[in-house]
């Protein structure tokens, strides 16, 4: 059999790998016993895209998209979905602007989905996932003491066990009243090797178009399989863009995020927030959340473990938003760790990295693991079973 034809049969096959780099292919194609080019392993990805698409959903060739929008990349979802990612022309200066345009894309070039199960939830319970710190183009030097491999490859699969796990909760405890997926800030590792404040090069493994483009794709994927999985009555997309890595250059990517959802899934709820803190109320539970350390005016961050200081901080939020829940809860991200504590009146919650560690934690606090917490609470109770996936120590 020629390589050409091995290399097809792989990707009919394995839809997934269509969509993912050249580099990323060659490297699973040799450790099939496969010896091709980059510039070949480009030719046939190009060549199973013609196969498997369906000639009304060919793109034109060299259409711009109006209002300073244009096509930038064009893929297959491991479902064999078409995805198309855009970018601003030179002269797209205003963000607003380029989100408003994004905005109009995705509501006139989305079909609403018809999807919508009949089962109801009986439980009364929700399921709430936090993940955070997923510093998408974060590469840890193979000279660390430790080993962290993070290429795209890793990132899909770490969020594929997630799925698995989330569809295991549901066979377990039966479909929730409400299912809430949180991204708590630094999803992307920094736009051009810094993070958002800038004086900190970072060793990366992707640009900042890729860490985009990874981020955008992988999550969209992911909250897919977990719609389609009809997991709960109410489904929940809920994010913060102002973190100390991600910023500005990740509020675009959320908010990308949000509008497909939000167009394809009528029936489901998002919130993008852009403030440090900002909080949701569900049943007599009051979540409070935020990534921990802001992007421009927080010296530290919030700590690992509740100080009188902390404490104090989160009793003036509460006091003066007038939160009355039963139940309050701070969930944030920044550490790279789980903990908690609780103060009189809430209970502080700190939630691993999906990356798990870099070198500089490496060399100064010590090895760690990557993973994501998640719990389960009785809506009208309080009742909680906060547990964790864990990818693997550094």
């Amino acid at each position: 059999m020629s390589v050409r034809r091995e290399v097809l049969d792989f990707l009919l096959d394995h839809q997934g790998w269509i969509k993912k780099s050249p580099k990323d292919l060659q490297q699973r194609l040799y450790n099939l016993g496969i010896e091709t080019s980059i510039d070949d392993v480009r030719k046939y990805q190009a060549e199973a895209r013609v196969i498997i698409k369906e000639p009304s959903e060919e793109p034109e060739a060299e259409a711009d998209i109006t209002d300073g929008m244009k096509v930038k990349k064009v893929w297959v979802t491991p479902q064999g979905k078409m995805g198309v990612s855009y970018e601003a022309s030179p002269e797209e200066e205003s963000e607003s602007s380029v989100i408003e345009t994004i905005e109009r894309i995705v509501k006139e070039g989305v079909t609403p989905c018809s999807f919508k199960s009949s089962e109801r939830s009986t439980n009364k319970k929700m399921l709430s996932v936090f993940t955070s710190d997923k510093h998408i183009g974060a590469r840890t030097p193979l000279n660390s003491i430790y080993s962290n491999p993070y290429g795209r490859d890793e990132i899909y699969e770490r969020h594929e066990k997630l799925v698995e796990r989330i569809i295991k909760q549901k066979e377990t405890f039966g479909k929730f009243e409400t299912f809430c997926f949180f991204d708590l800030g630094d999803a992307l590792d920094g736009a051009d090797n810094n993070t958002v404040r800038g004086g900190h090069i970072l060793p990366q493994n992707l640009d900042s178009r890729e860490q985009l483009d990874t981020f955008i794709e992988v999550t969209i994927m992911t909250l897919e399989s977990l719609i389609e999985a009809d997991v709960a009555n109410d489904f929940w997309f809920i994010a913060t863009s102002n973190d100390n890595h991600a910023g500005s250059f990740g509020h675009g990517a959320l908010r990308a995020i949000q509008m497909y959802i939000q167009a394809k899934y009528p029936f489901t709820k998002t919130l993008v927030t852009s403030k440090p803190l900002e909080h949701i109320t569900f049943g007599d539970h009051t979540y409070i959340f935020g990534h921990g350390k802001d992007d421009a005016d927080m010296r530290s961050g919030l700590p690992l473990n509740l100080n009188e200081k902390t404490e104090n901080f989160i009793n003036d939020y509460i006091d003066r938003k007038k939160l009355s829940s039963k139940y309050i809860h701070v969930q944030k991200g920044d550490l790279h760790q789980s903990s908690t504590n609780y103060g009189k009146r809430f209970r502080y919650c700190n939630n691993m990295s999906m990356y798990g560690s870099s070198k500089w934690i490496h060399s100064n606090f010590g090895s760690g693991k990557a993973g994501v917490n998640y719990e389960i609470i009785e809506l009208y109770g309080d009742e909680i079973h906060r547990s964790r996936i864990i990818y693997g120590h550094d």
